[in-house]
């Protein structure tokens, strides 16, 4: 799986965000499952190349997210829905353990690849994509998307969240 994209599917890291989200959430309405939460917080950027000696205009970034709820009763039937899904969405999937706690990869579509996991520890159903890399540096992405959220702005990925406030000096 390439991480490259050719320019006329580069998306702006913030499409890939937005992407990843309405993924993971579109996913997990195929299911009879309740309970979704991030577990890992929200949508966050990763760095897929660093910023050149040149400065921030050659890195690249790469959001990704997941959700996460307890296991379902039918691991088989839900990991099918989720397959049958992703391919709807043009997505070339794939699936390890169809017998047994399937797990199934997706690359492609919407986003470069997910991932549905029926096992996934503490009892869990998880399940995460992440976007194509796309110019920006991770690190401002994050400033700036923090900063949207400390003035009060919701972002895609957002929901669910628990904010704790950090303990006083």
């Amino acid at each position: 799986m390439s991480e490259q994209n050719t320019p006329e599917e580069t998306i702006s890291a913030r499409e890939g965000r937005d992407r990843v989200v309405e993924l993971v959430f579109n996913t997990a309405e195929q299911l009879d499952v309740t309970g979704w939460w991030p577990r890992n917080g929200a949508a966050w950027a990763q760095e897929c190349t660093p910023e050149s000696s040149y400065g921030t205009g050659d890195a690249t970034a790469s959001y990704s997210y997941d959700r996460w709820a307890p296991q379902g009763t039918d691991h088989i039937g839900d990991a099918k829905r989720v397959a049958e899904y992703w391919e709807s969405l043009g997505m070339s999937v794939r699936t390890i353990n169809p017998t047994k706690d399937p797990v199934v990869f997706a690359e492609g579509g919407p986003v470069a690849r997910a991932e549905f996991d029926t096992d996934a520890p503490e009892q869990s159903y998880s399940i995460g994509a992440t976007a194509p890399c796309s110019p920006g540096d991770a690190f401002t992405l994050n400033e700036e998307d923090s900063a949207e959220r400390d003035q009060g702005r919701t972002l895609p990925g957002d929901e669910g969240l628990v904010l704790q406030e950090e303990p006083p000096e």
